[in-house]
């Protein structure tokens, strides 16, 4: 079977409308079109035709009906080796299904009959290979949505391979093995789970033998305990009559009391070894006041000589400063004369040439008005002529977009004129006679052709008359082509326009009318760029500035200018000599002020020496009696010092003292509470060996242990029967899988050759219960298929399918591949070796790819068939 064209009617975005796909060619076949188009629809309406029943109301189905309702119409014209044939399927509303032989239009099936015919062109009437080779969009892997859809393409890759593969049965007993394996699972059944684990009898009897190990595990740990504790109380007793004894009493008690004095004495020692810290502190404290003052006094008569030669020097260059500063000052004021006189000079030079050029901008003022009031003129003129093209423009509705709009009704008229003309049937007539055939009143000439539509009749002159029916189809391009006439008045109507050349015309016309708006708006951007209202501002300011201007010849600015310069050089000659006075003066003047500051600081830190110092009789006095005070100071901070370490070198170790108190006081508690202890514990023991040694627990766990073997044994039995029936399970099935081995002999001679085009020497790995690959060898390296990347993936499946493809196309069994935006995850390389191993099986097989992806499927070439929408 192989497609020729699908069409929608009313199918999700197709609302209203209906959508063709024709020439679909024998190889390869592209619809390359944008996101959101429709190509998933054109997909999913192609599935639910060939295997949605016309009944059906499942989900599928009513996702193709859009928001608005109305019955869901999908057909294909599809090509067997009987001939060309037309599916229809209208879905849940008018609900039908039909098959129409193209070559004269005949139903040959309709509704549950046209189901039946699909189902044998599609080759089964299970899932069929359809299920195998059409691929949604999204699909990476091999593995249906549903576990219905699982399950029927299982079979039908079953029923593939044991086709091709025929040996099969004779390797492994057929049916006869289905009948073994499934005995033994049957009885596996009743001694374990599907994962092996224990059940029924077996289950109940390990839940026995379990509760019955863990009672006679119970009673030996009773009787170990009994035993145990006969021991503990023996232990016990032994360890209560040692710490009862008297002289350990006694001992305990005098070793507290030792451990208490020496903590007392260890405190008292501490206490007077603090006091000897305190005292130490105060004499170093003592001692450092003393050298302090002592330092003080002798930095002071420092510093007081130190100021005394200050104080003579300053006054020195006080007086040097003084003179200096008088002579720069008389300088000064010399050069600031002169500076003065230059200064009136350039300000009356400059006055004489102001009011020169004053008088010359007043005339160019009245030169540049009367240029402006022209240039306001000629933009009067073109803004007239741009209001009037505006005025056209806005009355004429012959737009680009309106012609263009015209000219696609046209061309729709055009192709609905040349579709009428090749469905409707022709009627030529070649005389030989005088007689002639009429239709109506009008006569037939000779070998012109009659097109034809509905119901004709002819009269025949000596013969009779002659009806001729044609189907209906031509009717309905007849309509449509009404329709689009009726479009083309419509749209030529809206700029009273009668014919295409009339609105070429009138849009020309239009156009002209731009054209000279826009020279218009261009000439006024020269002319006036921001508006006429700064050119109007503009005159008005020219106006001003020329209001006082005369014709009276203008001075010689050159002669003005060079007066200007001299001036103005003379007064930069005398501004540069007063400001090197200045400068001198400054200086002069800052150096007498640093120099009265200096004298003044002198003459202030003097005073504070001798303040320190004292007064000059005492100065003496005061010395010696600072070097006594501190040497006695330091003489005392050394006999404290050495009095601190002796006490402490003779100190107890107070820790130490602490920590024996602390232990002999827990050795006295420690051994009344274990006393105590003990005395309970022995109590305890004696009540627990006195109530079992009355309950028989060794009778009762000889009596558990003979019951408990018998028990194990049977376990014994049914494990051995079980290991059995799995180990010969284990083996029917390495059998099994060893001669299903062959079933992948076929399809993997289909898969090496597209395999090697992707990867060299590389190979799948088939799952022996999916009939699908389930790992990749690469390099001598195994991979998971799951392991692999979602482009290798996507890869590998789309091969499996050709390889299966090529399967059903060597048993005569032909059907289209469909993918739906497939090799989304491909990179540029990639994509292009799939293009080579598609190209390579559509040589025999017919393969239909959607695509959003424009540019880069235009590597895979083939047809591109044409796609038409348009209303119902």
């Amino acid at each position: 079977m192989r497609l020729r064209a699908l069409h929608l009617g009313n199918v999700r975005k197709f609302a209203g409308k209906k959508a063709s796909v024709t020439g679909i060619g024998d190889g390869i076949t592209v619809v390359s079109e944008a996101n959101e188009f429709g190509k998933s629809t054109f997909f999913d309406a192609l599935h639910a035709l060939f295997f949605e029943k016309y009944s059906s109301a499942a989900k599928t189905v009513k996702s193709l009906q859009p928001y608005a309702k109305g019955a869901v119409e999908v057909a294909a014209e599809i090509e067997t080796d009987e001939g060309r044939f037309r599916v229809e399927k209208t879905f849940l509303q008018r609900k039908s299904a039909r098959v129409l032989r193209m070559s004269d239009g005949a139903v040959i099936a309709q509704d549950d009959g046209a189901e039946r015919w699909i189902s044998t062109a599609l080759g089964s009437d299970k899932n069929g290979p359809a299920g195998l080779l059409w691929v949604r969009q999204g699909a990476i892997g091999l593995d249906p949505d549903t576990r219905d859809e699982t399950v029927k393409q299982l079979e039908t890759r079953r029923d593939l391979l044991s086709s091709v593969s025929g040996e099969i049965d004779a390797m492994t007993g057929g049916r006869r093995m289905d009948r073994v394996m499934k005995r033994v699972a049957e009885e596996l059944k009743t001694l374990v789970t599907a994962t092996g684990k224990p059940t029924g009898e077996w289950r109940a009897l390990n839940g026995e033998i379990a509760q019955m190990e863990a009672e006679l595990s119970e009673l030996d740990a009773q009787i170990d305990k009994l035993s145990t504790a006969l021991d503990a109380r023996k232990q016990a007793e032994n360890l209560l009559a040692q710490l009862d004894q008297p002289d350990a009493r006694a001992a305990r008690a005098a070793g507290l009391a030792q451990a208490e004095g020496a903590l007392e004495e260890a405190k008292a020692h501490a206490g007077r070894v603090a006091a000897a810290e305190q005292a130490h502190k105060l004499a170093q404290i003592e001692a450092q006041t003393a050298r302090g003052r002592l330092d003080e006094f002798l930095a002071a008569l420092e510093r007081l000589a130190s100021a005394h030669s200050a104080m003579e020097a300053s006054r020195g260059a006080l007086e040097e400063v003084a003179s200096q500063t008088a002579q720069k000052e008389a300088a000064f004021e010399v050069a600031k004369a002169a500076a003065d006189g230059s200064t009136a000079a350039v300000t009356e030079a400059r006055g004489v040439l102001d009011a020169a050029r004053k008088q010359a901008a007043a005339q160019a003022a009245k030169a540049r008005a009367k240029g402006l009031e022209k240039q306001l003129q000629q933009v009067d003129e073109v803004e007239k002529k741009r209001d009037a093209a505006r005025a056209r423009i806005a009355a004429s509705a012959a737009t680009p977009k309106w012609l263009a709009a015209v000219e696609e009704a046209q061309n729709a008229v055009a192709a609905q004129t040349a579709a009428v003309n090749a469905q409707a049937a022709t009627l030529a007539v070649t005389y030989s006679g005088a007689a002639r055939v009429t239709q109506g009143s009008e006569v037939l000439s000779d070998g012109v052709p009659v097109m034809l539509s509905g119901s004709t009749d002819f009269e025949l002159p000596g013969i009779g008359s002659l009806r001729v029916d044609v189907p209906d189809g031509g009717r309905e391009a007849a309509d449509a082509l009404s329709a689009r006439k009726a479009r083309l008045a419509e749209v030529l109507a809206k700029a009273e326009a009668q014919t295409l050349a009339e609105a070429r015309d009138l849009a020309a016309a239009r156009a002209q009318w731009v054209q000279k708006l826009q020279t218009a708006e261009a000439v006024l951007q020269t002319l006036a760029p921001q508006g006429t209202a700064p050119l109007r501002a503009e005159k008005a300011a020219a106006d001003l500035a020329g209001a006082g201007a005369d014709d009276a010849p203008l001075p010689a600015q050159d002669a003005l200018e060079a007066a200007l310069t001299k001036a103005q050089a003379e007064d930069a000659e005398a501004q540069a000599v007063l400001a090197r006075a200045s400068a001198s003066h400054a200086a002069a003047r800052e150096a007498a002020i640093h120099s009265q500051a200096a004298a003044q600081a002198a003459q202030t830190a003097l005073e504070a020496a001798q303040a320190k110092a004292g007064h000059t009789e005492t100065r003496d006095a005061t010395k010696a009696d600072l070097i006594r005070t501190d040497a006695q100071a330091q003489e005392n901070a050394s006999a404290k010092a050495e009095a601190l370490e002796n006490m402490r070198a003779q100190a107890p170790d107070l820790g130490t003292a602490q920590a024996e108190c602390t232990r002999a006081q827990n050795a006295v508690t420690a051994a009344e509470g274990q006393l105590q202890k003990l005395q309970l514990r022995i109590a305890a023991l004696s009540a627990e060996i006195h109530a079992q040694s009355e309950a028989g627990i060794e009778e009762t766990r000889d009596t558990l242990s003979g019951r408990l073997d018998a028990a194990r044994a049977k376990e014994a039995r049914l494990a051995n029967k079980a290991a059995a029936l799995l180990r010969l399970r284990a083996a029917l099935e390495a059998e099994r899988s060893a001669a299903r081995d062959t079933y992948f002999g076929p399809v993997q001679r289909e898969l090496a050759p597209l395999l090697s085009i992707l990867y060299d020497e590389a190979g799948l790995q088939f799952d022996t219960d999916s009939l699908l690959p389930s790992g990749l060898t690469r390099a001598q390296t195994e991979e998971r298929l799951d392991d692999l990347s979602g482009g290798t993936q996507e890869q590998i499946a789309i091969l499996t399918r050709l390889a299966f493809a090529r399967l059903f196309q060597g048993q005569g069994r032909h059907m289209p591949i469909v993918l739906d935006d497939a090799l989304v995850y491909s990179d540029d390389a990639r994509i292009v070796k799939m293009f080579t191993a598609l190209t390579r099986v559509a040589q025999e097989q017919q393969i239909l790819v959607f695509t959003c992806r424009t540019m880069a499927f235009l590597e895979l070439g083939g047809t591109r068939p044409e796609v038409d929408i348009h209303d119902l």
